[in-house]
């Protein structure tokens, strides 16, 4: 079981791409020419993106909390199921072994909707690139849509079309594949254009980050809730978070931490005092769900301008917290131990 679901995980951080679930045509990009050099992980992402997430996948497929969302995930969704068995059965390439890590980026969004940039996925494994193109070939409109190539920058960038679903993906370097639903995104990504070690902001918020947990992130606030919090503080803060930053070893329960970049420390230490005083009246409401010792290791402390959010989640605190969202039965409510003579059955 566990096998298996490790390589559904490999799945599901690869779907995004082969199954043209939700992506749209993209617009399409002025090709400069001459070769751009080798491309892999943080060089593939332009810039211009908003939030970069990234996997260990070796680490996520041994990870139980994994294990258990995927094989929930595959239960209640019979077409991703679905798709799953056809890519074990068409395709012949175990994820599980060729991905190495997974990288999504998010570029700038047009309109109002944070979230809502172009998407970009970077692979890095050992899957041969006439080995990917074949299996597209057999996944799209399960085997009646169409895979076409043409050369950009000395690579070959492929279209996958499913009716008016695309997906465009090509290789920065024999280990790397680049992915994306925008040619023009997908073009960025592949040309000798900045990339995200080039953006300061992007720079500073990675150092903040260990790029060898299980997963991490980091990204821009969206300025609705930068202003949101500063209404929620009731104007305790001058300013929200300007930037985020995730963090989260997955191998023994749920190491996860949180920091919330802002822009200046006394804002930070606002944040701090604010949440604090949040934390004492969460922890007293959850004892009635026997959570407060879960909620009692949450720990906020400052660095400079940065408010960092820690939470060591064991095994058995997770399955606490997954029984209250599944409204299943609860142990009873922490008390104190019995004092004598309460009645409490001694003899």
């Amino acid at each position: 079981m566990t096998s298996r679901l490790s390589s559904a995980l490999c799945l599901v951080l690869m779907l995004g791409a082969l199954s043209l679930g939700g992506w749209g045509c993209g617009k399409k990009a002025s090709m400069p020419s001459g070769p751009p050099p080798e491309i892999t992980g943080l060089s593939a992402v332009p810039a211009t993106a908003e939030a970069v997430l990234g996997a260990d996948v070796a680490k996520l497929a041994g990870s139980p909390v994994i294990d258990r969302a995927v094989e929930q995930l595959l239960q209640r969704d019979p077409v991703l199921s679905q798709r799953w068995q056809h890519l074990k059965d068409d395709c012949k390439i175990d994820l599980g072994k060729q991905i190495k890590r997974v990288m999504l980026a998010i570029g700038p969004h047009p309109g109002p909707e944070p979230g809502t940039g172009p998407v970009l996925m970077v692979v890095v494994g050992s899957i041969a690139e006439t080995d990917l193109k074949d299996c597209v070939a057999k996944l799209v409109g399960q085997g009646g849509g169409t895979v076409t190539g043409k050369v950009v920058f000395g690579r070959t960038l492929y279209l996958a079309k499913d009716g008016n679903r695309t997906m465009y993906f090509g290789y920065g370097r024999p280990d790397t594949i680049v992915l994306g639903s925008s040619e023009a995104y997908v073009t960025e990504a592949l040309g000798t254009g900045k990339k995200a070690p080039d953006n300061p902001d992007l720079t500073r918020w990675l150092r903040l980050v260990n790029q060898n947990s299980s997963l991490w992130a980091v990204g821009r606030t969206d300025a609705r809730i930068r202003d949101g919090l500063v209404q929620l503080t009731d104007g305790k803060l001058s300013s929200g978070p300007i930037a985020y930053t995730a963090m989260a070893d997955l191998s023994l329960g749920a190491n996860l931490q949180l920091g919330a970049v802002m822009g200046k420390p006394e804002d930070a230490k606002s944040l701090e005092s604010y949440v604090k005083g949040e934390l004492a009246l969460l922890t007293a409401a959850a004892q009635w769900k026997s959570l407060g010792s879960v909620v009692g290791k949450i720990t906020v402390t400052v660095d400079n301008d940065v408010v960092n959010f820690r939470a060591p989640l064991t095994i058995e605190d997770l399955n606490l917290l997954l029984s209250a969202l599944d409204g299943g039965s609860m142990p009873a409510q922490d008390s104190a131990p019995p004092t004598p003579g309460s009645g409490s059955g001694s003899k």
